[in-house]
């Protein structure tokens, strides 16, 4: 057995920089570009301290690389800066020019090693390997431009070496701890209905109520209550495919009162859960605090570095609390702020230049679930290792679907590959197994089987009378799953190493195995998401 693990918790071999005044893109031959800027270097309980000091430089980028021979591993995989896509996180040979966000895993045949940094961190991470070393690019800029401060902890590097002796799924979920010193998990299970799957925003109070008395009949003497959440679609200001933002003050005329129809949720034994896209407004907002969002959505959004966005997305999240919502998922950010992806697309700075984009979210974060006291927050477009210590709850991977069971399979099943995050980061959503004409049922129940013995968020959009007797039992069952189960009670995944749809579980000794293809005998690959 070759030992193929390089541990990079020493300084690095090569260090370069981008700033405002330079072209340097990091590839050109020799000496590093003339800037004042530096980085310095501290090892304190095996964890690497990366802290930059610009000296008067708007610094953009950091670039770090560690030499060394790993020529021998297999295969890597590393993560996604927001929600999962179908062809991100998965393990794949050597490519040098791949980014692996915020942390990595390579795998030899007989060891899994992992590489990161820690959640929290002040700058996006982006890893790239090659057989002769391991190269870090910290992103340390404000909107497009580079970050104006004194000093910056840009990143707190770690590193695990596995052994061949241990579980490689598990050895991966040891390496999440090790990144997230404080995960802020929530207490009880977490798991219900969610409306969005089969409504798709076409909602009312009298459905709702009557979706939160069955799963609250459907679910009568368990342990935990479940959580009845009220999707995209409540809101004064909703127009379909146009328009889902703010204020939130106000519910459309399908509903009385928000409150009250949390109060009501509750009178049939169920919590309440609420959607929110807290950066997207009607309402008016002074000039400074508006910010150029390259996503371009109808509306203003809010700068949240601005006083006035932040009292106001206090206020808002504080306000859904004191209606007596029991957790709040808050959507869109991610979109509202840096479009599909973090790019040169940006405004040049946010209000506050001193802060970097990572920081500016991390602190979003902290203040919506300040504001939001013991109401449980989940983060839907939100970063991962930025929610991480912070949100109870954290989507994993893109949507699902009511129309095709080919995003499900895409996007839910695929976004598992991220589940050695579950209860080391958060507690991870798959998103929902959806329930309706158009897809199939076994299918959705399989997926949301899957969701409750691994311990994740195990929520289902259900259209009403959808399910025959024998369907509604086996939901019955799964939820009694998602509700008693225990961290040491988890599920493994047991294909996890060599695919990117898990497919086979062990839970409580009994092995599990999903096809995913049957009814389309393979991928379907022609869909559209609204048909």
């Amino acid at each position: 057995m070759q030992n193929t693990f390089l541990n990079i918790i020493r300084t690095p071999d090569d260090v370069k920089f981008q700033t405002e005044n330079s072209p340097f893109r990091f590839e050109e031959k020799g000496a590093i570009n003339d800037t004042r800027a530096e980085v310095k270097f501290a090892i304190e309980n095996n964890v690497l301290n990366i802290t930059l000091y610009p000296n008067g430089d708007a610094v953009k980028y950091v670039r770090l690389r560690w030499n060394g021979d790993i020529s021998k591993v297999n295969s890597l995989l590393g993560d996604s800066f927001v929600r999962s896509q179908t062809d991100d996180v998965l393990w794949h040979s050597f490519l040098p020019h791949y980014q692996m966000p915020w942390y990595f895993y390579t795998n030899d045949g007989d060891c899994l090693h992992g590489y990161g940094v820690k959640t929290g961190c002040n700058s996006f991470a982006s890893w790239y390997a090659d057989a002769y070393g391991i190269t870090l690019i910290l992103d340390v800029r404000n909107g497009s431009s580079g970050v104006v401060c004194d000093e910056l902890l840009c990143a707190q590097v770690v590193c695990r070496e596995g052994n061949a002796d241990e579980n490689m799924y598990l050895a991966a979920h040891d390496f999440c701890k090790l990144m997230c010193d404080k995960p802020n998990l929530p207490t009880t299970p977490i798991y219900g209905l969610n409306n969005w799957y089969w409504a798709y925003g076409a909602i009312e109070e009298k459905v709702v109520l009557e979706e939160a008395e069955y799963l609250g009949k459907l679910t009568k003497g368990f342990k935990n209550r479940p959580f009845m959440t009220i999707d995209d679609g409540w809101q004064i200001a909703h127009a379909k495919g146009k328009y889902n933002g703010g204020p939130w003050n106000l519910s459309n005329e399908n509903f009385e009162s928000m409150q009250k129809t949390a109060d009501k949720i509750h009178n049939l034994d169920c919590k309440a859960g609420i959607w929110v896209r807290l950066l997207l407004t009607m309402s008016h907002v002074p000039t400074d605090a508006v910010y150029n969002s390259p996503y371009k959505p109808n509306g203003i959004v809010l700068d949240p570095t601005h006083e006035f966005s932040k009292q106001k997305i206090f206020d808002d999240v504080k306000m859904l609390s004191n209606w007596g919502f029991d957790m709040i998922k808050h959507d869109f950010s991610f979109f509202d702020l840096f479009g599909p992806t973090v790019s040169d697309n940006m405004p040049p700075h946010f209000y506050d230049k001193t802060k970097t984009n990572a920081q500016i979210v991390r602190e979003f974060y902290e203040l919506v679930q300040s504001a939001a006291g013991d109401t449980l927050i989940m983060g839907c477009n939100t970063i991962n290792h930025l929610a991480a210590g912070v949100h109870q709850i954290q989507r994993s991977g893109n949507d699902t679907s009511g129309r095709h069971f080919e995003y499900t399979r895409r996007y839910g099943v695929h976004s598992m590959m991220r589940a050695p995050q579950n209860n080391a980061f958060f507690k991870t959503d798959p998103d929902c197994a959806a329930f309706t004409t158009k897809v199939s049922i076994p299918l959705n129940l399989d997926f949301l089987e899957m969701a409750a013995i691994t311990g994740s968020a195990t929520f289902a959009s259900v259209t009403p009378g959808i399910l025959n007797a024998a369907e509604e039992k086996r939901l019955q069952e799964i939820f009694s799953i998602a509700d008693r189960i225990e961290p040491t009670d988890y599920a493994t995944i047991t294909d996890w190493t060599r695919t990117a749809v898990p497919s086979e579980f062990k839970y409580l000794d009994k092995d599990y195995k999903y096809n995913w293809y049957k009814d389309y005998e393979g991928a379907r690959h022609f869909v559209s998401w609204m048909d």
